[in-house]
C-alpha cells in the first residue's frame, strides 16, 4: 500500500510522460507534413510528375489528396460522444 505522497508522485510522473509522448508525436507529424510539402514544391518546380500533389489536406472541405487521388474525410467520426 502506497502513501498519499507516493501516489501523487507516481501520478505526476505518469502525467508528465503522457504529455511528453504527445509532444513528441505531434512534433514528428509536423516534421513529416513540412517535409512532404517541401517535396511537393520541388516536384512542381522540376516538373517530374503529371500530377505533382503527393499530399494535400483541406480540413475546410474535408478532403485529402494523396498521390493524385482525392479522399473524403468525415470529421464527425473523430468527435467524442458524451
Amino acid at each position: 500500500m502506497e502513501t498519499r505522497m507516493e501516489r501523487r508522485k507516481r501520478l505526476k510522473k505518469e502525467k508528465n510522460r503522457k504529455i511528453l509522448k504527445s509532444i513528441i508525436l505531434l512534433s514528428t507529424l509536423l516534421l513529416l507534413y513540412i517535409g512532404i510539402k517541401i517535396v511537393n514544391k520541388n516536384i512542381v518546380y522540376l516538373g517530374y510528375l503529371d500530377n505533382p500533389n503527393i499530399f494535400n489536406i483541406d480540413i475546410g472541405e474535408g478532403s485529402l489528396e494523396l498521390f493524385g487521388k482525392n479522399y473524403i474525410i468525415d470529421l464527425k467520426i473523430l468527435k467524442k460522444k458524451h
